[in-house]
């Protein structure tokens, strides 16, 4: 039976603090709600959920976890930053129950928890945890969404490849988000145009950010595209689909067009089995 539990108490909630998010193991959290007053999602900064002290996934702030949960059309509640662990927007019901924050101590899970800094322009910050938790089985897979950020310069407007991201073998791509907001133009469009997906020299995304928008859209996705341009393989709900990494794999690349300099911000929703040592 599904259990909705209040977290322990958050210390030390203030401006300019860093504080930690306790999550008892022993439970799989499906979801987690962070009720937040007197501080706003963009002041919340440097979000990091970490197990055993070793990071799964990362936000550079609340904004950003918005922003994408907004991109799946994930339900979203005013005073509320909502980690979804399962994923809701997947079509199967055993899809989206195979994913879920697994903490029992079969998986040699000691401690979980979600670090978060306070901006110190927070104005007189309040947060409160809750989660949506259900029974852990012991030594079932733990099958999580990792989102791991990079930070890649853009040096020149035009054509330019990311050839470097890591390829942990065994996990999968969902999604990759890359975010280079449009801060100079009237068009609000993100600077992203277009962003190709290669793999061993098979182009698997060859279409312009603004097409790739309109069928994540027929799809159910509310794109960011002010923001973001998006490689969505799952956007059919299907996570079979995927990009699985396997040891074949010799050559993958993002291959992106910009319509200007600066930084792009690439945000990927890996699937991995959690192992202490792992990815």
């Amino acid at each position: 039976m599904k259990n909705l539990k209040q977290l322990p108490t958050i210390a030390n909630v203030a401006a300019g603090n860093t504080v930690s998010v306790v999550l008892p193991v022993g439970n799989t959290y499906e979801t987690l709600y962070l009720k937040y007053a007197g501080v706003t999602p963009a002041q919340l900064k440097n979000i990091k959920l970490e197990i055993n002290g070793n990071l799964v996934s990362e936000y550079p702030s609340g904004e950003r976890l918005v922003s994408m949960d907004s991109h799946y059309s994930r339900v979203q509640t005013a005073g509320v930053l909502t980690f979804n662990f399962k994923r809701p927007e997947l079509h199967q019901l055993r899809d989206k129950r195979f994913f879920g924050l697994d903490t029992h101590k079969s998986q040699g899970i000691q401690t979980c928890n979600i670090s978060i800094d306070v901006d110190a322009a927070a104005a007189a910050p309040v947060l409160t945890a809750y989660a949506d938790v259900v029974q852990s089985l012991p030594s079932v897979p733990n099958y999580l969404t990792k989102i791991r950020r990079f930070i890649v310069p853009v040096s020149a407007a035009g054509q330019f490849d990311i050839d470097n991201l890591p390829r942990p073998r065994g996990a999968s791509i969902a999604a990759i988000h890359l975010y280079m907001p449009d801060d100079a133009d009237a068009d609000a469009v993100c600077q992203i145009t277009k962003a190709e997906l290669l793999v061993d020299n098979v182009n698997w995304h060859d279409v312009p950010a603004n097409v790739a928008a309109e069928v994540q859209t027929a799809n159910g996705r509310t794109p960011q595209t002010a923001d973001s341009a998006v490689i969505d393989l799952i956007r059919d709900g299907d996570i079979t689909h995927a990009l699985t990494l396997t040891n074949t794999i010799q050559d993958m690349r993002i291959r992106c067009v910009a319509a200007s300099t600066g930084q792009v911000e690439v945000m990927i929703e890996y699937i991995d089995i959690f192992h202490p040592a792992g990815f």
